[in-house]
């Protein structure tokens, strides 16, 4: 995989912090800890051990900045676990880290939008981009990070879900009366189908499907290889029911306010060259664990069109609820579920439901 630095962004950078004059009177060695509750092996973490933290010292070298950080990095939940990751960041166990806020739909409930919406798009970098634009366009969502005490810096995105079976699914119907896992609000998208949700953590996925406990499992491609899913539900069909927006790069707010202005904007740089790597990173790995499943026997099948259409259809107004139970409590959650589609529509996505209309 090739990632390609935005150099115009580079040049900008440099631009701003030669317009804030001689920084060099404060120049100082800044202690900082990088943190995740998951390993670098992850493509969100990957991100912030191998681009983040050696780029900051490059280019506040490169760009003439006398200021040097001496990284402390914890990852693989030295610091805190993966239900902990916005106090993590928010209390400074991490100046910076990733947070994941599919475990935060209450105190970040806006963030959490492509779960109530799904069928909406699959591709990894059009996701993005509508991340991104979402926090430069609705105020709400920047404040929300600093209600917790932290900076939002980029975006992070996961693959689409699919689902693992032991036997061969082609219709909506075919779901009927099956135990499908389906953890948090994904159990949601199985209503109407005729499926029973079992809810379980990805670790227990496996023991569950050989138990006889569930039948099938809704997860993302690069969730199948580590557990050896495959291996006890060799098909996978590819629903494409939709990726995730899942977690961000952020800093600590009193750690933010700590650092002078050169330093805060070369990270806001970073932020976005993160979330572009970390895209990267989860496109080539669903290419790799797709070849490497087929290679191991995996049965790999398109669900039809027309079923997916169907199965979009059949659900109830899951968005709607949505919105109307956060603009309940005051937050601009009809305005983010209509820039979360028209985003994906401007950028040529062709939802399965338009949940905006």
């Amino acid at each position: 995989m090739q990632f390609r630095v935005a150099r115009a962004g580079a040049f900008a950078l440099a631009g701003a912090l030669a317009a804030l004059g001689p920084a060099g009177a404060g120049a100082k060695e800044w202690k900082l800890t990088a943190g995740a509750s998951h390993p670098p092996a992850v493509p969100w973490v990957r991100a912030i051990k191998h681009h983040v933290v050696p780029e900051s010292n490059r280019m506040l070298k490169e760009l003439g900045a006398p200021d040097t950080i001496a990284w402390t990095e914890a990852y693989a939940g030295t610091l805190y676990n993966f239900r902990n990751t916005l106090e993590g960041v928010g209390d400074g166990l991490a100046d910076i880290g990733w947070v994941g806020t599919l475990w935060e739909p209450v105190k970040m409930p806006l963030e959490n939008v492509t779960f109530h919406a799904p069928f909406a798009t699959g591709d990894v970098h059009r996701l993005i981009d509508v991340q991104e634009e979402l926090h430069r366009t609705v105020p709400a969502m920047n404040a929300a990070w600093r209600r917790n005490n932290a900076v939002y810096l980029g975006g992070q995105v996961a693959d689409s879900y699919h689902i693992v079976s032991k036997t061969p699914l082609t219709s909506v119907a075919e779901l009927r009366g099956r135990k499908v896992l389906a953890s948090g609000p994904a159990a949601s998208w199985l209503k109407g189908t005729g499926a029973t949700p079992v809810d379980a953590g990805l670790p227990l996925y496996r023991g569950s499907l050989e138990s006889g406990a569930a039948d099938a499992a809704i997860i993302v491609t690069t969730g199948i290889l580590p557990f050896k899913l495959h291996e006890v539900a060799p098909h996978l069909v590819k629903v494409d029911l939709g990726a995730p927006i899942s977690g961000a790069l952020a800093m600590n707010l009193d750690t933010w306010k700590s650092l002078p202005l050169h330093m805060r904007t070369m990270f806001r740089f970073l932020g976005r060259e993160y979330a572009r790597r970390q895209t990267d990173i989860v496109a080539a790995t669903v290419r790799e664990a797709m070849a490497a499943l087929e290679k191991e026997g995996a049965k790999i099948s398109d669900f039809p069109d027309a079923e997916r259409a169907r199965w979009a259809k059949l659900l109830p107004d899951l968005a709607g609820d949505w919105v109307a139970r956060n603009q309940a409590k005051g937050l601009p959650a009809k305005k983010v579920l209509a820039a979360f589609m028209d985003g994906i529509r401007k950028r040529g996505g062709r939802p399965a439901r338009n949940w905006d209309k």
